[in-house]
């Protein structure tokens, strides 16, 4: 008894999916998938007035008409004509800084979008030249702003990326000026790293707050170390030796002291700077000579100078 209810379930099982198969074979034989493609779709363009508020102007350049690859029912595809395909672009989402827009497009028979048909088109993108509209790159300057500690000093500032591209109305870029980077110190010190948004200037100095100027990116990340300062002495090592005959009859330097800025632990280890011999080179000199000497490539590591980074070094020569 068990044995034939079994063998009758497995004949129900086959039974159900030899008529599946069936049906699939009839229905594709009665309306099989097909695929043709649709010429002469005209692209339809919504909210122009994203480009026109901003005073721009658009010429279509190529992709008014396309093309477009459609599949599905035969009974369905065949009767498709470009009256059916809904191509359209949609200027409110266009990049300032691109002269391309992406064509969205859809089968809509009878007021309704059919379903079951897929659509692609030959050219996905419609270009354009787009008037009155500048673009050009900026550095990123940097301004520091708020109260930091007493004796300590900002150094190494530096933003990530360095430059910027904005975009926008003719009239409105010849106002352009410059890009900047506010970084708000108060209270900081040591090592710093965080974002700040990018503000516009005209000439004048006066922040430029106009939406229709779009930058490339509007957030950037600086760095900056804020660190105690110390005064230490500058010496000097002179290399070799004058022409015979002469002398060294005197040393001045332009400054006898520099400043730097460090960790606590570097300027508690560093009393003083020395010029080396190797950039104070006299050999075979019979006059005198000044030497215009770069501080920052004789300092410690990690350190960095803060007050004047370059000083003159003169050598007295004298027969």
């Amino acid at each position: 008894m068990k044995r034939r209810i079994f063998n009758n379930l497995i004949l129900k099982i086959i039974s159900v999916v030899l008529a599946f198969i069936v049906w699939i074979i009839l229905v594709n034989i009665s309306d099989p998938t097909t695929a043709l493609t649709v010429s002469g779709v005209n692209v339809r363009f919504e909210n122009e007035n994203a480009l026109t508020e901003k005073g721009y102007t658009y010429e279509v350049l190529d992709g008014a008409k396309i093309s477009v690859d459609v599949s599905g029912p035969k009974s369905e595809v065949t009767s498709i004509s470009p009256s059916d395909i809904d191509a359209y672009v949609d200027l409110g989402q266009i990049s300032s800084f691109s002269d391309y827009a992406d064509i969205v497009v859809s089968v809509n028979k009878d007021g309704t979008n059919a379903k079951g048909i897929h659509i692609t088109p030959k050219t996905s993108s419609v270009k354009l030249n787009i008037g009155n509209r500048s673009s050009k790159e900026y550095k990123i300057m940097t301004d520091t702003v708020g109260d930091i500690p007493e004796g300590m000093v900002v150094s190494n500032l530096e933003v990530t990326p360095v430059n910027v591209r904005i975009a926008g109305p003719d009239s409105e870029m010849a106002e352009l000026d410059s890009v900047k980077a506010i970084c708000d110190m108060s209270g900081k010190k040591g090592h710093i790293s965080e974002e700040v948004e990018l503000k516009l200037y005209d000439a004048e100095g006066n922040e430029i707050k106009d939406s229709s100027l779009e930058m490339s990116r509007s957030i950037v990340k600086y760095s900056a170390d804020i660190n105690n300062t110390k005064e230490v002495k500058l010496e000097y090592e002179l290399g070799g030796e004058p022409e015979e005959g002469s002398e060294v009859t005197g040393v001045e330097l332009s400054e006898d002291t520099v400043i730097i800025s460090g960790s606590d632990e570097l300027l508690s280890g560093t009393d003083k700077i020395t010029i080396p011999a190797s950039a104070l080179d006299i050999t075979g000199l019979s006059y005198s000579k000044t030497f215009k000497i770069w501080l920052p490539d004789y300092v410690p590591d990690g350190t960095e100078v803060v007050s004047e980074k370059s000083i003159r070094v003169t050598v007295y020569i004298d027969e």
